[in-house]
């Protein structure tokens, strides 16, 4: 086979495979930017190798006196260029690739944006909406954002400085940042309004035992308990306090308490089986169900 004839097969090849990548661009295309820019850079690849194959036509031409004759490319400087130009191709593939992942980490915020998009509507109109004010505030404390939650909360409490919900919002925040004090204090102040309000009980409870005062802690959950938190977590936490105490009687109220809100918490079985060694092989069969 003729140069000629190998060039034009090459050429025929690397245009369809163009061909199918652009018509594998506008299939997907809606997908997103992931595989436009994969397949974009796919399809200027394969079209480019078929430009360089492209034979050339070589018209007669009287030579100029005087004129250097150009050397003719050599094979090994032809495999140069075309792993040159693989190699380009490669980088650009991969620079598009991790454009696209940009642009999808994009999009994920843009959607994220949009789930308070209803809210942010609510404010245009009216900047003092306490509802929507919360409402974004709580999505930006659900997505690990305090310091913007934070910024709705206190807006919130300007307009209302006894709005129940942003008092312990507040609190929370300060508490995931690890600002143990300053969630306390807000925490007391909800208390202060709104005695009866368990969960601010029960995260007083919380922010104790962070620092370790482990019977400052006991004596919140406790309250939240008696004003009807009773949730299997909570019960837990207040039988492992009384254990460490070395209560046996509360320790085991408790734990029994635990497991008759949720019969598969586990790491309950273990402490009642040291507590009620009488009943180990019991719990033991009870773990393994």
């Amino acid at each position: 086979m003729s140069q000629q004839n190998k060039a034009e097969l090459l050429v025929k090849r690397y245009t369809r495979l163009a061909l199918f990548s652009a018509f594998l661009l506008a299939l997907l295309w809606p997908l997103g930017n992931f595989f436009i820019w994969i397949f974009l850079g796919a399809t200027a690849y394969f079209f480019f190798l078929a430009l360089y194959y492209q034979p050339r036509k070589v018209s007669a031409q009287r030579k100029q006196p005087h004129s250097k004759e150009i050397p003719p490319i050599t094979d090994g400087q032809k495999k140069t260029i075309v792993l040159a130009i693989i190699v380009v191709s490669a980088v650009v593939i991969v620079f598009a690739g991790i454009i696209a992942l940009v642009s999808i980490a994009e999009e994920e915020n843009t959607y994220s944006d949009n789930t308070n998009e209803g809210d942010r509507a609510v404010l245009q109109k009216n900047p003092g909406d306490i509802n929507a004010l919360t409402n974004i505030g709580n999505q930006l404390y659900n997505e690990a954002q305090y310091d913007s939650a934070l910024y709705y909360y206190e807006r919130v409490l300007k307009l209302d400085p006894q709005n129940s919900s942003c008092l312990y919002n507040k609190a929370l925040v300060f508490y995931q940042q690890e600002d143990y004090s300053r969630s306390m204090e807000w925490l007391r102040k909800c208390i202060s309004l709104y005695p009866d309000n368990a969960d601010a009980h029960a995260v007083m409870g919380d922010n104790y035992l962070a620092i370790g005062n482990n019977n400052e802690a006991l004596r919140w959950y406790l309250q939240a308990y008696d004003k009807g938190a009773d949730n299997s977590q909570l019960l837990y936490v207040i039988a492992t306090l009384y254990n460490q105490q070395n209560n046996t009687t509360m320790a085991i109220r408790f734990y029994k308490e635990t497991l008759a809100r949720d019969s598969s918490f586990l790491s309950v079985y273990v402490p009642l089986a040291e507590l009620e060694p009488e009943q180990a092989g019991r719990y033991k069969a009870m773990a393994e169900r």
